[in-house]
Order: C-alpha cells, then structure tokens, then sequence
C-alpha cells in the first residue's frame, strides 16, 4: 500500500520531488512508536492484572489479562483497520498504474517521475 501512495501523490504533484523519503520514514517512525506503546500498554495490563517477575505460579487474572492482550486485543485492531481501509481512496481502478495511465510511454513515465 506504501508504494501506490507514493505514486498517486507523484501523479497528483508531477512537479513536487523527493517526497518518498518522507513516506517511508514516516512510516518507519510511526510503526516504532505504536510498537512502543502496545509493549507498554501490554506491560501495564499485566501489572495491573497481578504479574510477578520471576515467580512460576501467577494469579488467575494475569491468565485473563494474557487472553484478552493475546486474542480480543488483536482481533479489535484488525476489525477497527478492515473498516478505515473501505474508506481507503485508492483501489485498483484509481491507482495511478491502472488504465488510466496504461497508455504511457517510457518516454511518458521517464517525464512524470523525473528521470531520464
């Protein structure tokens, strides 16, 4: 999905350059935080529920607290994405390597994307 957004902006601003360094690190950065706070959120549930390092036999609520961060948690997040991707703009038909730009030649795409 990154790289259809990297060409549909280049379509949209054949004149603006350069950009993809920005998408992608921005995507870096933002997967690193989210990353960071589920491990934190995750670590304090398991707090809460009861937790403790090194002791073999735990509570009953941290076997709760695991299902829920292991199986509802997870399937809430994946339900919540499949619904914001319906709203997604771009499909098959209007990515920019679909048919409407099919008739371009290299000529034509060295122009678009700036190179020779």
């Amino acid at each position: 999905m990154l790289p259809d957004l990297v060409d549909h902006f280049r379509v949209q601003h054949p004149h603006s350059t350069g950009h993809e360094t920005i998408f992608y690190s921005s995507y870096v950065f933002f997967h690193k935080i989210s990353a960071g706070i589920g491990l934190g959120i995750s670590s304090l549930s398991l707090e809460f529920a009861g937790f403790q390092s090194g002791v073999c036999k735990q509570p009953q609520s941290v076997a709760t607290m695991l299902k829920i961060l292991i199986a509802a948690v997870p399937a809430t997040l994946i339900s919540t994405g499949l619904f914001i991707l319906l709203f997604y703009p771009i499909t098959e038909k209007t990515k920019p390597l679909g048919p409407a730009f099919a008739g371009l030649d290299k000529a034509g795409w060295s122009h678009l994307f700036g190179r020779n």
